[in-house]
């Protein structure tokens, strides 16, 4: 079929606009380094640069999780070493305070400080991070974790919630401790306290230390006990000591019941040369010893007191009584050994370990984030090399590719200028 010119000229000038074009889409590589990776040019290298561009968005996305998680342990673990350090201060003004040598005054003198860190305690429990959210409040995060009421009990407003991120598809690892595990459930020997009560308790120890005892010993041979006791019935224990021995007294009392006290203090009669007669119309117990004896009392314990209190609501006073049933000295009060400076300074070594064990855990889970970290950065890495082996272009390749496609284009620009200069005359000479 014949061919005219213009359908010629125009087949040319198209041919020569594609090698045109290539020859620009490969200088265009040369520029930037890489590859023409369109869906049009390369279907399967489109396919695979896009799965690595959301294998990078996910490294990027687990790597500033990591970040932000290694920032707020690394933040508790200052809040809890400043709190082991409070701790450590207080345990060292109770020794203090124990010294029998104190007056009163230096007692009180201590107790402000006691206070003035308890402050400072309730002000690190309530630290927030760099986007306002609570470090201990579990998943309560937007709340305020720890209130202090009226009285100066401080409550925990957060939950037992552990805050995570991911550090990948799989895996999610802990950003804090809330502040139930940290700060409110100590272990001691009466039971888990919080770390406010221990304070406010020592406060409370200093304020009471002249005015009671947790042991004493009463001479003549006869005393009263007036119990302060609550509606409810409770468990008093204590040891009580007089010429033939000591035993150790349990029993359930009531306010204005001496019946359960005085049939404790009989039943161990043979044993410590005791006995003991409820008050005529009152509530009081007249104890006797045997020849005129010394009475001691010590080791009181009342169910359900884990902190020392103040002012003083429970607890029994021990009056020296005469034949007559006439108080023949000064009255004591005896008080649950929780009360003394002593049970104060075991409650705070137990809570120095407990907040040692507390940063041991953020401090493990910080190497987890930090381990996770450099797993992240080593498959960043490696992702950043595939993603180079599929869109980096070939220099040396593209180079070639480009001079042989002009020197074929300006061969064929040649020839169609050659050809378009003839006409029918050149080829009937």
């Amino acid at each position: 079929m014949p061919i005219s010119t213009k359908t010629f000229n125009d087949q040319a000038i198209r041919g020569i606009s594609r090698l045109t074009e290539q020859a620009n889409a490969y200088q265009e590589q040369i520029a930037s380094g890489k590859k023409d990776l369109r869906p049009s040019q390369d279907p399967v290298a489109a396919a695979r640069l896009s799965a690595i561009k959301e294998m990078e968005a996910d490294v990027s996305r687990f790597t500033d999780n990591m970040g932000s998680a290694k920032t707020r342990l690394g933040l508790s673990d200052t809040v809890l070493e400043s709190v082991q350090n409070i701790l450590i201060r207080a345990n060292e003004l109770a020794i203090q305070a124990a010294n029998d040598t104190n007056m009163p005054a230096d007692r009180l003198a201590i107790r402000a400080e006691i206070v003035q860190l308890r402050d400072s305690l309730i002000g690190l429990a309530n630290t927030t991070d760099d986007r306002g959210q609570a470090l201990f409040g579990g998943y309560m995060t937007r709340e305020t974790p720890f209130v202090t009421n009226a009285n100066g009990a401080v409550s925990y407003a957060g939950d037992t919630g552990q805050t995570t991120v991911l550090a990948s598809d799989d895996l999610a690892l802990p950003t804090a401790v809330n502040g139930a595990d940290a700060f409110m459930r100590i272990e001691t020997d009466e039971g888990p306290v919080s770390v406010f009560d221990i304070f406010n308790g020592l406060a409370a120890s200093l304020e009471t230390a002249g005015d009671s005892a947790t042991a004493l010993t009463m001479s003549g041979g006869q005393v009263r006990i007036d119990v302060s006791a609550e509606r409810a019935p409770q468990l008093h224990e204590f040891t009580i000591s007089g010429p033939l021995g000591s035993a150790r007294i349990s029993a359930e009392l009531v306010a204005g019941s001496p019946d359960a006290l005085v049939a404790a203090i009989n039943a161990v009669s043979d044993t410590t040369g005791l006995t003991a007669v409820a008050e005529t119309n009152g509530s009081g117990v007249f104890v006797t010893a045997q020849a005129g004896g010394e009475i001691g009392f010590g080791n009181y314990q009342i169910a359900g007191e884990r902190i020392a209190a103040s002012p003083l609501s429970k607890g029994m006073t021990i009056t020296p009584i005469n034949d007559q049933n006439a108080a023949s000295g000064a009255s004591r009060m005896l008080v649950d050994s929780d009360q003394a400076i002593s049970a104060s300074i075991e409650k705070l070594w137990s809570g120095i370990k407990h907040i040692g064990l507390q940063r041991a855990r953020v401090g493990a889970y910080f190497n987890a984030a930090d381990i996770q970290s450099e797993a992240l950065n080593r498959k960043d890495l490696l992702v950043a090399e595939t993603r180079s082996g599929i869109e980096d272009a070939d220099m040396a390749e593209v180079i070639s590719k480009l001079q042989s496609l002009l020197v074929n284009r300006d061969a064929a620009q040649q020839v169609f200028a050659k050809l378009s200069q003839q006409s029918l005359f050149d080829f009937l000479r």
